[in-house]
């Protein structure tokens, strides 16, 4: 029989679980105990108080070749197995993790199978997954519950029945109550209507005895020391009636609500109504609620509260601090994980450059080091690990390090700020991104994390402005147009006379990043949710300025921004400059795209936000416009995803299809992806989320792509294809 007992800390579980394996003992059976506490006290009383070996530090110093069970195997009385499991340091590592290590060791050596009874003393609740092994089918089949008639004690009573009956649901292995007094006042009927309760019997109770601290100030088990005290004998008796096979029972736990009433003295004949066997349960799965249009924070289960998935906030944060150019990035991570964010990245950028003749310099990480911790940094922490190879790249001469955890880390409970602060003192920043793996979230979690933790720690606040320079924050980090994008505001503001001074974070070095605050303004590339947050950030920790509005579109859009940015900066005549020499170019653009376009109709299927640059696109060129359909607010920066699960969006669906049926275009132009399935394959579609440049030419740049689309029909350029290949290849 396998016997785990379980109860509230300090109920006295280790006394009663030595107790009962010496009575066992006494009764003529091979008992082993095993200590399942991290204070690895359980078996003190078996074996007299002797120096134990814990399982978790013998694997820790122990090379696996050379691991033995009766390393850590005691004798105790009447030959007793006595085995602690142990647990890493305290506050460090995973003791649930580590309960798993110690009974895969004690598998391995099969140290159950020499055993008549196993007696599992635990930890004071089924607080994880680690804790609950004992309970597992495949180990303990009589479970004791030890209490007193005190409100916690009952309440972790009721709460180990809950992880009972989630681990077992129809498992009957509980094998009843073990009473264990302490004299106050009415506890003994508290005890008794829990028991009626939850159906359980009592199948012990232990009086309030000196004879017990007596005997455990000599490191003995009363059953030892004085076997023949009524004490011990109630022990013995507990021990004949497992041997001779009790009955078991179910866990039928009271509720939250039926504890409460308990608490406050209602009493309950019959526990929570169950459903007979032989009725199946009615399943009725929901309807799929729809989102709301704002963007108010709802629950992890809403599946609407989230963005889609792409990896991990590891490998999110990890992408993202590869683009500061002088800092190395330390994954505090398995291999694997590493591996994995690398050949991410990386292969993104060989695909741009192989496919599309794109580079992204960003993609090439300078310095990039890993800690290699593996499944066993859970139980002992992987502190240890992080702190050799951070010193390891100071040594190397490194001034800046990112580290990115992942979930072994998170589990661990790594403390990585003493690290941080001993970098400090030797002239190294280290920034920590705690991701976690997936504890921060999905990949987008991870960038925001990265972003919003170097927002707030690596620029220094006491950098005074200088004039002439200016910031750019949030741009895109992959995207073709990023750095076609930066090189066009880059030659805007420098006919100005104004330089970029930071670039939040894209492709920067953390020097430029340390003196943001150098510039007296800052432009946001975009906004959505997270940009938002950033720039709050900036604004009220380092009242930073920021211009209204994101990277400007089109003409008219550009032309505005530049005389904004000509007012703050006393560069009124620079920018109007600017714009003279601009318009003149712009309209020659124009003249050449107009006859293209000529004859052809087209539909606008767009998103309401910063769109006024194609309707002065659509003007100037005298666009045939059939039908215009537009979706969400245009006030709304955060939420465009949201608007398929919106109340109108089945209605714009069939307001697009219905307008391609009946005006037949020869181009639709959309900024919301999903539109582009109700659109026949004939006709042409361009995809604004895609790739579009900033800047005055913006829209005539776009223009004289999608003419060029309009003229690749089957009958057109695609026709040649078959004669280049028989010429070129056979």
């Amino acid at each position: 029989m396998q016997i785990a007992v379980y109860g509230k800390g300090g109920i006295g579980k280790s006394t009663m679980s030595a107790n009962l394996s010496a009575a066992l003992a006494v009764c003529g059976s091979k008992v082993l105990q095993i200590g399942c506490d991290p204070k690895h006290d359980s078996t003190r009383l078996l074996h007299h108080g002797r120096k134990v070996a814990t399982i978790l530090d013998y694997l820790l110093n122990t090379p696996e070749d050379d691991q033995k069970l009766d390393d850590v195997l005691m004798k105790g009385y009447l030959n007793v197995g006595c085995v602690e499991a142990g647990g890493p340091r305290p506050g460090m590592g995973c003791a649930g993790r580590g309960i798993l290590t110690a009974f895969d060791f004690l598998n391995q050596f099969h140290a159950m199978e020499n055993y008549d009874q196993i007696v599992y003393d635990v930890l004071g609740d089924v607080v994880c997954g680690g804790f609950a092994v004992p309970v597992r089918k495949q180990y303990a089949n009589a479970v004791f519950l030890v209490t007193s008639g005190e409100s916690m004690a009952i309440y972790a009573a009721n709460n180990i029945l809950c992880g009972i009956r989630n681990l077992n649901p129809h498992e009957k292995q509980i094998a009843g109550i073990i009473y264990n007094s302490r004299g106050v006042g009415d506890e003994s009927k508290r005890v008794e209507d829990f028991a009626q309760a939850v159906h359980l019997p009592i199948l012990a109770r232990i009086p309030r005895s000196d004879l017990f601290a007596q005997a455990e100030k000599e490191a003995l088990t009363l059953v030892e020391k004085d076997p023949q005290s009524v004490e011990a004998q109630i022990f013995i008796e507990l021990a004949k009636k497992l041997l001779e096979h009790p009955a078991f029972y179910t866990a039928e736990p009271l509720s939250e609500e039926q504890m409460e009433l308990f608490m406050r003295g209602s009493t309950f004949s019959r526990p929570l109504p169950s459903v007979p066997a032989t009725k199946e349960a009615t399943i009725i799965i929901p309807k799929v609620p729809a989102a709301p249009s704002g963007t108010k924070k709802r629950a992890l289960s809403d599946p609407f509260s989230r963005v889609p998935l792409f990896g991990c906030a590891y490998r999110g944060a990890v992408d993202l601090a590869i683009h500061i150019k002088d800092a190395a990035v330390l994954g505090h991570a398995p291999k694997s994980c590493t591996w994995y964010a690398i050949n991410g990245f990386s292969s993104y950028a060989r695909r741009g450059l192989y496919e599309r003749g794109i580079l992204y310099p960003a993609f090439v990480p300078r310095q990039f080091e890993n800690t290699d911790i593996t499944i066993n940094d859970a139980v002992y922490g992987g502190v240890e690990h992080a702190r050799q190879k951070a010193l390891e790249m100071a040594a190397r001469g490194i001034r800046n390090i990112i580290v990115v955890t992942a979930c072994i880390p998170g589990l661990s409970g790594d403390d990585l700020i003493p690290l941080q602060k001993e970098l400090k003192s030797l002239g190294v920043n280290m920034y920590i991104i705690h991701a976690d793996g997936i504890e921060a979230g999905d990949y987008n979690d991870g960038m925001a994390l990265c972003y919003k933790t170097l927002a707030q720690e690596a620029v220094d606040p006491n950098v005074e402005p200088e004039p002439d320079c200016i910031n750019i924050v949030y741009e895109p980090t992959i995207s073709s147009q990023t750095d076609t994008n930066f090189i066009v505001i880059k030659e805007l503001l420098g006919k100005m006379g104004l330089r970029i001074n930071c670039r939040f974070l894209c492709a920067e070095s953390m020097e430029n990043i340390h003196q943001f605050k150098k510039a007296p303004y800052s432009i946001m590339a975009r906004y959505d949710e997270l940009g938002n947050q950033l720039q709050k950030i900036f604004e009220e920790k380092y009242e930073i300025r920021f211009l209204d509005g994101e990277l400007p579109k089109g003409f008219s859009e550009t032309a505005d921004w530049l005389r904004t940015i000509g007012k703050l900066y006393g560069k009124t005549r620079e920018a109007e400059q600017v714009i003279e020499e601009k318009q003149l170019q712009y309209r020659q653009k124009i003249e050449a795209l107009k006859p293209l376009y000529e004859g052809k109709k087209v539909i606008f299927f767009l998103n309401n936000k910063n769109i006024d640059w194609i309707f002065e696109l659509s003007r100037d060129l005298g666009w045939d416009v059939a039908e215009t359909i537009l979706i969400g607010s245009k006030e709304d920066r955060t939420a465009d995803w949201r608007h398929q699960f919106s109340k109108d969006w089945d209605s714009n669906l069939a307001k697009l299809k219905k307008a391609v049926s009946e005006k037949n275009p020869d181009l639709v132009l959309l900024n919301h992806p999903l539109g582009q399935a109700c659109i026949p394959d004939h006709i042409f579609t361009a995809n604004l989320t895609r790739d579009v440049n900033t800047g005055f030419f913006a829209g005539t740049d776009c223009a004289l792509r999608w003419s060029q689309l309009l003229e690749n029909s089957l009958e057109g350029r695609w026709k040649h294809d078959k004669s280049i290949f028989e010429k070129r290849c056979l």
